[in-house]
């Protein structure tokens, strides 16, 4: 196994934190970007508890000085895994929130990785891989916002897929479906932010995530394994369950009524 130098994003918590520690586990040179400061400390105590020898930088996508600074070193990979959600009918949640979900989910990534891809097109080799969800595939009620910014994601993936593979740039994208990071249970309590029920009359008062929540291991073995790949699926959905439900809601769409 060749030993590659990757910089992952959003690895406070969830998949991308337990994937950083693991890539570094097996001998990679990894960067991992936090979002604030604080959280620098708690992922290097960890780190070290498990003789992960990882680089911990403050990573907030959203920040032009932070990407400029991630963006100064040559990476093998990047790996777009930084996101937030928000839940709660479109016609209530506020705008400037749905503008921040896409500033973390879309465009700071999108800006990150065309920094990055500067020195892969350079060196004529690199993969790009963005941790997109099963919300890239299909859209489900309370979570459109969401749902939009992962459609996004998609798109973004997709073009660059085409646009940089005659440059020996490779392309993946991840669509973890319902796992209990914690991360599906803290994006339905969202609204409890700014729901006002004198405004806000379509958004319950309460949200709970629809689905099953399963196991993250066998995703995080898979994100390891799309990382560390020279070769391998553009797409990448686990549980294996969920594709032939995104196939279902995908040909329900064509024959749904107003």
């Amino acid at each position: 196994m060749t030993r590659k130098h990757i910089l992952i994003t959003g690895a406070t918590s969830g998949f991308g934190r337990e994937v950083a520690l693991r890539l570094a586990e097996r001998g990679h040179h990894v960067t991992a970007g936090v979002r604030a400061v604080a959280d620098i400390e708690g992922l290097a105590a960890e780190a070290a508890q498990r003789d992960a020898a990882l680089r911990i930088v403050k990573l907030d996508v959203t920040s032009a000085y932070d990407r400029a600074r991630a963006a100064e070193q040559d990476f093998d990979v990047l790996v777009n895994n930084a996101g937030t959600g928000e839940a709660g009918a479109l016609v209530d949640l506020p705008v400037e929130i749905v503008r921040e979900l896409f500033d973390v989910n879309v465009f700071g990534p999108l800006e990150l990785t065309q920094q990055v891809a500067r020195g892969m097109l350079a060196r004529k080799r690199g993969k790009i891989v963005f941790v997109s969800s099963i919300a890239g595939l299909i859209t489900g009620a309370f979570t459109g916002a969401y749902c939009a910014s992962k459609h996004a994601v998609e798109s973004v993936a997709e073009a660059m897929h085409a646009e940089l593979a005659p440059h020996g740039i490779k392309v993946a994208v991840v669509n973890p479906g319902p796992y209990s990071t914690g991360f599906n249970d803290r994006m339905m309590d969202t609204p409890r932010r700014w729901r006002d029920p004198a405004v806000h009359h379509v958004t319950p008062e309460r949200l709970t995530f629809p689905l099953e929540q399963h196991d993250p291991e066998e995703m995080i073995a898979k994100m390891v394994d799309v990382i560390e790949s020279d070769d391998g699926a553009f797409r990448n959905l686990l549980p294996k369950s969920a594709e032939a439900f995104v196939r279902a809601e995908q040909a329900h769409a064509w024959d749904r009524r107003q």
